[in-house]
């Protein structure tokens, strides 16, 4: 697909609240560019602590009176799989916005962020089916079980290096186990997560399952981790940021959390290793996704006897 076409195609980007798009109360906007050439590629909102508020009501309202999490579980697993289908079936489409919008590769952003996204919602639709609880054998007369129940409304914030995969990490298995969610992805990256919230409510997604806050962290970001209806969050970022999400939780709710962040990988290299193998995936580890992978080989921990021969090479 022809960059300039998408570019063409490109739309100010809008909230996503109860099915519906929104603007935001204050009525600003966030100038979303290109990162490889500066230039502009669209603007979203800049949405703040009213408009999580929103979202969250909207999320709130369609756990408890939705069809969603009452949904027979082999249905939510058809929505789930239908789901992969339209972003296999928009693969190229997508593959360039998040190309344009990460400058990231084309082929990157088609093999390792859009293929694996359609893979990861194939899965939970599975998954979906699967999710039950059991009989635990206890002495006496008791009887002890579990049951297996949606957490409620979960608060996902995503980085800008994957985010459409990030997206579909989360998105996913909430929509599985009968969740409904509010999503801030990040300012510099938010438009194919966007995209991925039409494609739910194209594939049957009720209103209101799924909400879009695009926004600053310090503003939307903060406001969804204090908020006092959410019943969880997962964060993908930086150990920054999930320090503040730690302190909001537990000033506001003691809600969940579940903290996916960044950390430095050496690659360690010991002397019978394959140099011609181990010096172009050092290469690699770091250079992958432009360098920016919260697993990225940042160091390299040589063994003495073959340092100044590995640096040469």
């Amino acid at each position: 697909m022809d960059a300039s076409a998408v570019m063409q195609k490109l739309k100010p980007g809008r909230l996503l609240i109860g099915g519906k798009p929104s603007e935001c109360a204050s009525g600003q906007k966030i100038d979303v560019m290109n990162p490889a050439t500066g230039e502009l590629l669209t603007t979203v909102e800049r949405g703040e602590a009213a408009d999580v508020d929103r979202a969250v009501k909207a999320a709130r309202q369609a756990f408890e009176s939705g069809p969603w999490p009452k949904m027979n579980v082999s249905e939510r697993g058809k929505i789930l799989w239908r789901i992969g289908e339209l972003i296999d079936k928009h693969r190229d489409e997508l593959a360039m916005v998040e190309c344009l919008n990460t400058g990231k590769t084309l082929k990157g952003a088609q093999r390792g962020d859009m293929k694996p996204a359609s893979d990861i919602f194939y899965y939970y639709a599975g998954w979906a089916r699967n999710l039950h609880g059991e009989v635990i054998p206890v002495d006496g007369p008791f009887m002890n079980y579990t049951l297996r129940e949606p957490v409620g409304v979960v608060g996902m914030i995503t980085a800008w290096n994957y985010p459409m995969l990030l997206a579909a990490w989360k998105v996913a298995p909430a929509l599985a186990t009968g969740c409904t969610c509010v999503i801030k992805p990040s300012e510099l990256t938010p438009l194919t997560t966007l995209r991925l919230a039409e494609l739910c409510q194209e594939a049957g997604v009720p209103d209101g399952v799924v909400n879009v806050v695009t926004g600053y962290g310090p503003e939307a970001g903060e406001a969804l981790g204090r908020h006092m209806d959410v019943d969880k969050i997962a964060f993908t970022g930086s150990i920054r940021s999930a320090r503040a999400l730690l302190k909001a939780s537990g000033e506001s709710n003691l809600k969940r959390l579940s903290l996916e962040l960044g950390g430095k990988s050496p690659n360690i290299i010991f002397p019978d290793a394959d140099l011609d193998t181990a010096i172009p995936a050092a290469f690699w580890a770091i250079y992958a996704n432009k360098g920016e992978v919260c697993s990225a080989g940042s160091r390299l921990l040589l063994h003495k006897d073959i340092h100044d021969q590995f640096l040469e090479r």
